[in-house]
């Protein structure tokens, strides 16, 4: 038996009582585990709201690497969420963030110490704040630091940035690619700390652009990406 703190990622149901839940653990990366009576009429020694997305939590585990599934034999709260998960907002974030997590994971990543120190923390920052509209933006272009494509400002004064080299240019590029007041959004974003974020003001047009050319982004770098369900449902919530 093991023990790891973890970020859960996804709960699918499994059968009639079951679970299967995917978890980023702090000691051996990306897993999935079974969890057993989840959804029993009887008493469960789990509770569901464990498994929310992006919950953070500690389990005790046994993992074999010869199977495709753990098992989960006891959890507990590591970090108890005040908003994230009853702010309709923010709730729209997690649950977007998770579906990118779970694509970005597919890539088969190990243990990473800096980016489960990342998650964790700009998760509590998030919990902590009021409201940030820009919040998931700026999440999203720091985990590329994590996971090998962060963007490259190669000269302040480019006039574009090229999605698939993930470098800015002065010349244009002929496929995807961010440019004009997009850009310079980007490029402060990029030179933003989560603490600053609420002194940017972002348009809401700008905003789902960048969003969109971010996904591209995304889509071009990892073989496994897959645009997350929830886009549609959260472009509707930051309206």
């Amino acid at each position: 038996m093991s023990n790891s703190r973890a970020l859960v990622i996804k709960s699918i149901k499994q059968g009639e009582t079951s679970s299967i839940v995917s978890c980023y653990l702090e000691e051996i990366g990306f897993k999935s585990f079974l969890v057993k009576g989840l959804y029993s009429q009887k008493k469960s020694r789990f509770s569901k709201a464990h498994f929310f997305p992006l919950n953070i939590i500690n389990i005790n585990y046994s993992f074999n690497e010869g199977r495709n599934l753990g098992f989960i034999k006891e959890v507990k709260s590591e970090f108890l969420f005040n908003t994230i998960h009853t702010d309709i907002q923010k709730s729209s974030v997690v649950v977007f963030l998770s579906e990118i997590l779970n694509s970005v994971f597919r890539e088969e990543l190990g243990v990473n110490q800096d980016l489960f120190n990342f998650l964790l923390s700009s998760l509590i920052w998030y919990d902590n704040i009021e409201e940030c509209n820009n919040y998931h933006i700026k999440f999203l272009i720091e985990l590329t630091k994590y996971i090998g494509f962060h963007p490259n400002i190669r000269n302040k004064d480019d006039m574009y940035f090229c999605l698939e080299s993930g470098s800015t240019s002065s010349i244009k590029p002929l496929a995807g690619k961010i440019e004009g007041e997009d850009l310079d959004v980007f490029k402060k974003l990029l030179g933003t700390k989560f603490e600053d974020l609420n002194t940017m003001s972002i348009n809401r047009a700008s905003r789902t652009r960048i969003l969109n050319k971010i996904i591209d982004y995304y889509s071009l770098h990892l073989q496994m990406f897959k645009t997350p369900k929830s886009i549609h449902v959260f472009a509707e919530v930051f309206k």
